[in-house]
């Protein structure tokens, strides 16, 4: 509200912000905005490039001198999150870092391994239908800042949100939090979905991604 006041810029959802370990570009998820455009004050364009916003983007800056108490800043979009298969053309389909591998929506929990690494973890519409088809449940990708490259590493159980990460001192140790899965598993035993913190290690117990 305070922000609306004084003229500042309505963002699409801000969930996560994390700073790269090079202490000088800040990321921001912007989770999505289905009244982009359509509310007085809500205006399509800058950081905020579709209306009816349902897929979401992540955006980073880059403060003045690299002095993160400066009063400006520089800034583009890491990636515009969309569906390239329901949408081939325009800016519902995604940034070009998006494929028909990697789609995904709703950006929501992001961190950084020591390497500089992003990894972006969602929560968002996993039906898989109309606007959202092919993307599958909520899941986990792995970002490169430098190339825009970004991967799918992991998916998660129906009707989960994929939420929290981080990392044993030496890297070779991920740990992932699965949110209020909703899925009804096999008869028999006890088959009540919970959330629980995944352990992620390597096959040659190596650093995670590498």
């Amino acid at each position: 509200m305070l922000a609306t006041v004084v003229g500042a810029t309505t963002m699409d959802r801000p969930e996560w912000v994390a700073i790269h370990p090079d202490q000088k570009h800040v990321f921001c998820t912007l989770t999505n905005n289905k009244n982009r455009g359509v509310k007085a004050g809500q205006d399509v364009g800058g950081p905020n490039p579709r209306a009816e916003n349902h897929y979401g983007q992540i955006i980073r800056w880059l403060p003045t001198n690299n002095d993160h108490t400066s009063d400006a800043f520089i800034w583009d979009l890491y990636v515009i999150a969309g569906n390239p298969v329901v949408h081939p053309s325009g800016l519902y389909g995604g940034s070009e870092n998006v494929n028909k591998d990697n789609m995904f929506n709703s950006p929501d929990g992001i961190g950084f391994d020591k390497a500089g690494r992003l990894w972006i973890q969602t929560d968002g519409n996993f039906s898989n239908e109309g606007d959202f088809a092919g993307q599958g449940n909520n899941q986990m990708l792995c970002g490169d800042p430098q190339t825009g490259e970004i991967r799918r590493f992991l998916t998660g159980p129906i009707g989960c949100e994929i939420t929290g990460l981080t990392f044993s001192e030496d890297q070779k140790t991920m740990f992932v939090g699965v949110q209020h899965p909703t899925a009804n598993y096999p008869a028999g035993g006890d088959n009540k979905p919970r959330s629980t913190i995944i352990m992620v290690t390597k096959d040659d117990g190596g650093i995670i991604a590498s």
